[in-house]
């Protein structure tokens, strides 16, 4: 009896669900880089959100802000008063001129970076980082210069973050593809499953990709205000834990070993079908005697 040829397999398009996930192992490269692009720009988007809606105003409103006098010079800055002053602030950045490092400019944005007399201060919840002014370097802090310098590159730098977004997303998915595709290959072999080096690589690559589109959507929250900067960092974290749980799933939802080499034809063991023989033909009937007459009564 001939047996029915086995559908093909479902072609690669969403790494939402374990099947998903694990539908990219047979997958081209260049399926697995289309769909990682969607996503990457879709996290991009997300990020060039945020800063043209919580960022670049506010630095706009700070230059707009500044005087006529105002430069970094020898490693300090030269300002005209001594007193604290908050250039602008929102829910999101705040910049302030702090000469003396007295804290009266206050601080309610998540990120606040403050202009000392020799370092830049960056304030957050977590604490405070800081780096000295470049040595050698002049940097004109007034608004005659920065104004129409802000205003011309401004579109060009919100440009960079999105690209910065998308190279470090591609970055970093190569990066943890490679460390995730270990235990992809381990719990693959332990199920009994199809997997070459190249397949889990993908496979890895694919689970990456759910944990990129819940920070994608943690950001556009963050951006509507409707995140605190504590939430935005808990959604970063989980964002790995997703990563961990669709590369512990979708390894048992690769095709097994020998379902994966009955469809590449490559199992030697398996001899071919025997072909079908043909019908035995039927003899020819004798031809009838036209001169021989009918039998007797």
């Amino acid at each position: 009896m001939k047996t029915p040829p086995e559908s093909p397999p479902l072609p690669a398009w969403q790494p939402l669900t374990f099947g998903g996930v694990a539908a990219f192992a047979r997958a081209r490269w260049t399926r697995l880089l289309l769909v990682q692009s969607v996503v990457a720009a879709a996290v991009a988007v997300a990020v060039v959100v945020v800063l043209g809606r919580g960022w670049f105003p506010v630095v706009t409103e700070a230059v707009r802000g500044l005087t006529d006098f105002g430069s970094v010079r020898g490693g300090r800055l030269a300002w005209p008063r001594t007193e604290a002053v908050l250039l602008a602030e929102s829910r999101f950045l705040g910049l302030a001129i702090d000469l003396e490092e007295t804290g009266a400019a206050g601080q309610i944005a998540d990120w606040q970076v403050e202009f000392t007399r020799d370092r830049i201060k960056f304030v957050s919840l977590l604490g405070y980082t800081a780096l000295p002014y470049p040595a050698g370097v002049e940097i004109e802090l007034n608004r005659q210069r920065l104004d129409p310098w802000w205003n011309a590159w401004r579109p060009a730098f919100l440009f960079a973050g999105g690209l910065g977004t998308v190279a470090w997303l591609f970055a970093s998915w190569g990066l943890l593809a490679a460390l995730y595709a270990v235990p992809v290959r381990v719990l693959a072999w332990f199920a009994g499953r199809a997997a070459s080096p190249g397949k889990c690589w993908r496979v890895a690559a694919a689970a990456l990709l759910p944990g990129a589109l819940w920070m994608g959507g943690a950001i556009l929250l963050y951006a509507g205000e409707l995140l605190s900067l504590i939430g935005l960092g808990i959604a970063f974290g989980l964002h790995f834990v997703i990563g961990w749980v669709y590369v512990l799933g979708a390894p048992f939802c690769l095709p097994r070993q020998d379902e994966d080499a009955l469809a590449t034809g490559a199992n030697p063991f398996i001899p071919p079908p025997a072909p079908e023989a043909p019908a035995a033909a039927a003899p020819p009937a004798e031809p009838g005697n036209p001169f021989q007459g009918g039998p007797r009564a």
